[in-house]
Parts: structure tokens; C-alpha cells; sequence
């Protein structure tokens, strides 16, 4: 597969999150476009605006913010920024690849550690031990939160093909922890008839258990109307037994309620069992608020 990466420069790397259900309100993104290239990604949509096509170019044309640390010295040192929360990666993954020829999550590190600033890295890649040394001395504010999708590796090079291997990724967080981290895991998504036994999914849970991840935030596939066609396409391609089913699951964005609600006991039910529940907020924000918003999104323990 051919990757053209293209460097520009932003204007502006902070960006404001309006979601209710999640515990931040404000992302960071050092790329546009993911290798990953995975079959569920939200995230597609945005290379729409820039006249791109959102099935196909968003994992082969990537652009590169080169002038993001810069950028974001500039916000976070501004006496208006009020210190929140921020995400980094909320959009694209900000170890992809990619990551270790330019630096720049790296270098964006320093600066949210300059200013002392909360922040939680989402990433599917081992490559986040490499900045081990920064992220422990930001652990009093800090979070690196690795997203585990199966235990099943077979499935997860289906659906997330140029990601690290689950077991890389359980061998990051002890890597993680062991220096201090403090550690989530995002066990998601579930994928209904994929990865979605019982057996599994404890099975993930004990390994992430093992691996001395501090809590999960786990969740059930959920498809956007952008997603949807390239989701389907898979399905008929690798499980064509199964696209009827699952065309009848996903008529909306989200399985039926029945469906989700049998899926959220496990999910309680083992959270529980684990001692994998707890999520502390890194922000301002009361940990009452923003433990009930988070509550609300996975389930209550």
C-alpha cells in the first residue's frame, strides 16, 4: 500500500470537544489521517473536508503537523487557557507509525508537562513505551489510556490491521506501569458475533488484569453513518454468513437495547470482579462529575 505523508503547518492544535458523555473537553491531534486502518475508525469523515475519500485515502494520505509543539507552547502558555483536560489523540493515533521518523506527540509531550497541564494519551501502539521517561514524570496529572479491542489476534488483524499485536500491547502497560504510569485500557470495541462471548470477554479482562492496567472503559461497537459502508464491506468480505444479522443490528448506530444491555452486565460484572471500575479524573473538575459522566458512558460498576 502506498502512503503519501504531507507536512503542513497548523494554526491551531487545541481543539474543543463537545460530548457530554466523555470526562474531556478538549483534544489534541499531532496527524491527520491513520495508518491503523481500522475497519470501525469514526474518524474517517474529516478527510472529506479536505476533498479526500474517507474509505480509501484516510490511512494512505497523511498529513503531518511539523509546527504542532510550537503551536501548542503558544495556547497552553495563553493566560485564557483555563487548564482543562485535554485528549491527545482523539482524533488519530498520535503513535502511528509514523511517529518515529517526526516526533512530534514526543516533542508535544514536553509541553503539556511544561505547563503542567491534564492529559490522557489514547493509543493503539506500543510505541508510547518509547516516551516512558517523560509521561512517568507527568504521572501525577497524566494518563496513557491503550486501546485493546480482542484477545484474539486473528481478529484483531482483521479489523485493525496495522496495529501492535494485542500481546504487544499488554506488554506495554507492564512496561508502562512498572515506570510509574498510571494505566487505562479502552477494551473496545465489542463487536457483536466477533469477540463478544462471555469467555472472551472475561478473558481480556483477566489479561488486562495481569498486565497491572489501573482501570477499563470498555464498549460496544458503535457506527457512524460514515463507517457504516466500509464496515459492511468487510462483513461481506470476511463473514459473509453474518451480514444479514448484521444489518439487521445495526439499522442505527447501535445494536438493539436487549443487545447492549446483556453486553453492559458483563461488562459490570467483571469490571467488578477485576477491581478494573475506578477511573480518576486528572482535570479540575470534581471527581464526582466527571466519575458520573463516565459511569454513564460504559455502565455503572
Amino acid at each position: 500500500m502506498k502512503v503519501t505523508y504531507i507536512e503542513q503547518n497548523c494554526k491551531s492544535i487545541l481543539h474543543r470537544i463537545d460530548n457530554p458523555r466523555l470526562p474531556f473537553n478538549w483534544g489534541a491531534n499531532p496527524y491527520r489521517g491513520c495508518l491503523h486502518s481500522c475497519i470501525y475508525c469514526f474518524a474517517r469523515y474529516t478527510h472529506s473536508y479536505l476533498d479526500l475519500d474517507p474509505e480509501h485515502e484516510f490511512e494512505t494520505t497523511i498529513f503531518v503537523k511539523i509546527n504542532a509543539p510550537k503551536i501548542l507552547r503558544k495556547e497552553l502558555g495563553n493566560p485564557k487557557w483555563k487548564n482543562e483536560l485535554v485528549n491527545l489523540g482523539s482524533v488519530c493515533d498520535p503513535y502511528q507509525p509514523i511517529e518515529r521518523k517526526y516526533k512530534i506527540t514526543r516533542e508535544m509531550l514536553k509541553e503539556f508537562q511544561r505547563y503542567k497541564t491534564p492529559l490522557t494519551v489514547a493509543t493503539k501502539s506500543a510505541l508510547v513505551t518509547r516516551d516512558k521517561d517523560i509521561l512517568a514524570k507527568m504521572s501525577q496529572n497524566t494518563d496513557v489510556v491503550i486501546s485493546i479491542s480482542s484477545i484474539n489476534d486473528q481478529v484483531r488483524k482483521l479489523v485493525e490491521p496495522r496495529t501492535s499485536s494485542t500481546q504487544q500491547r499488554l506488554e506495554a502497560i507492564k512496561e508502562l506501569r512498572n515506570s510509574g504510569v498510571t494505566v487505562g485500557v479502552l477494551l473496545m470495541p465489542i463487536i457483536p458475533f466477533l469477540n463478544d462471548s462471555e469467555e472472551e470477554i472475561e478473558a481480556l479482562f483477566q489479561a488486562v488484569s495481569k498486565s497491572g492496567a489501573n482501570y477499563v472503559i470498555p464498549g460496544i461497537l458503535y457506527l457512524t453513518d460514515s463507517t457504516k459502508k466500509r464496515f459492511f464491506e468487510f462483513i461481506q468480505k470476511h463473514y459473509p454468513a453474518l451480514n444479514e444479522q448484521y444489518r439487521s443490528y445495526y439499522k442505527r448506530r447501535s445494536p438493539p437495547k436487549d443487545y447492549q444491555e446483556k453486553i453492559n452486565q458483563l461488562f459490570r460484572k467483571y469490571r467488578k470482579e477485576y477491581n478494573l471500575f475506578r477511573f480518576t479524573p486528572r482535570d479540575t473538575k470534581s471527581n464526582k462529575e466527571v466519575q458520573s459522566k463516565l459511569d454513564s458512558y460504559v455502565g455503572k460498576k
